[in-house]
């Protein structure tokens, strides 16, 4: 945001027009940072020339000659407090009931058991045991090794290369249905 445009050379000479046209200038700042649909522009405006008149009554502007480029930095504090606080802070209103993702319908769970099944049969026996005893029936690392006799780094291969197969046959499986 370019302050050389603006014509007085201090705060203390700003009138109604000229705050009127930092206003504007403020609004389209916040505007390219947040976007157009956000409801808090304004708010966002009037804090920054709230924080900016404060800070020069308070006397804390360094150079009064150059008070765009603090009030460009008192916007873009403002802008930043914001993001920190809409990642911060729930989306959704407390009175609004949160739907329990826990549990699915009995007809998905076995539609999707048997998509798993399906795809598990279509795997060779070595990546189908490997993804059944790590995934299904919780075995370490270190156990599936011992028991097919591959070294770790094999492993990683194997489990990667299982859940490739495993994930096309799956994925072919779920977008037929």
């Amino acid at each position: 945001m370019a302050s050389a445009t603006i014509t007085p050379r201090t705060s203390m000479d700003l009138d109604e027009s000229a705050v009127e046209r930092l206003r504007l200038k403020l609004r389209y700042k916040v505007l390219y940072h947040v976007g157009s649909g956000c409801p808090d522009v304004d708010d966002l405006v009037q804090e920054s020339l709230a924080r900016f008149f404060r800070a020069e009554q308070r006397s804390q502007i360094r150079n009064t000659e150059e008070f765009g480029a603090f009030l460009n930095g008192v916007c873009r504090n403002v802008i930043l407090e914001y993001r920190r606080r809409q990642r911060r802070e729930p989306l959704h209103d407390n009175e609004t009931p949160i739907p329990d993702v826990g549990q699915r319908p009995d007809a998905d769970i076995f539609e999707m058991r048997n998509a798993i099944d399906i795809g598990l049969a279509e795997l060779a026996e070595r990546d189908r045991m490997i993804l059944r005893c790590l995934y299904l029936e919780g075995k370490d690392k270190e156990e599936i090794c011992n028991e097919w006799g591959m070294t770790d780094a094999q492993f990683r291969v194997v489990l990667f290369r299982a859940k490739e197969r495993f994930r096309r046959a799956y994925g072919a499986r779920t977008q037929k249905d």
